[in-house]
């Protein structure tokens, strides 16, 4: 039997059902029937396909989060130099102010201007590259994360299977939705050794 792992809606659900079928005096479960639970995040943690997918994570994430700060850095120096050159120029025209002509004190105001707009326009475009870089890395590691978590999945499927027949169980939830269970219906540690292939 195969399932589709999606502990806390599947859970929730089961629990919910159960809580109905209580409401309505049936019994949650068959007579003998048999049942364990496992940790998710245990397995996930302690599992070699899980390890193995969480360092891809962290690795991916790093990566995204070096490429951010370089984009940052780069970005933050042209700002600084074209701030720079501004500050020069308005610096240029305060001191020389008495000694110019009209003619050239109007050339560098008009010139300051349009270097003050154009700090205004570079410093606009690297606040959306930014956001939109962070956007991109950010739908990149969560693609990443959806594809380890299908292929987590998939492991573990047959896994659960070969665990609940082993245990003759009929059930196997998520610890993650049980309000108390019984430390020898925990089956994490058999899901873990199968995942690792022991």
């Amino acid at each position: 039997m195969r399932f589709a792992i999606r502990a806390a809606t599947a859970v929730s659900f089961v629990l919910t059902a159960a809580g109905a079928a209580t409401a309505q005096n049936a019994p949650p479960f068959p007579p003998g029937t048999k049942y364990g639970y496992i940790n998710l995040q245990r397995v996930l943690a302690e599992s070699n396909v899980g390890r193995t997918a969480s360092t891809r994570v962290q690795e991916l994430t790093d990566t995204k989060l070096a490429e951010l700060q370089s984009r940052q850095t780069t970005l933050q120096g042209q700002l600084t130099s074209s701030e720079q050159q501004l500050i020069e120029l308005q610096q240029k025209l305060e001191q020389g102010q008495n000694v110019m002509s009209a003619q050239a004190r109007l050339s560098l105001q008009r010139e300051i201007s349009r270097l003050q707009l154009e700090f205004q326009r570079q410093t606009q475009d690297a606040q959306a590259e930014m956001e939109r870089v962070s956007q991109d890395a950010d739908a990149e590691v969560a693609e990443l994360r959806q594809e380890l978590q299908l292929q987590f999945e998939q492991q573990l499927s047959p896994a659960l299977d070969q665990v609940a027949t082993e245990h003759q169980v009929d059930l196997i939830f998520s610890v993650e939705g049980l309000i108390w269970g019984r430390p020898a219906l925990d089956l994490t540690q058999a899901v873990v050794d199968r995942l690792n292939g022991r």
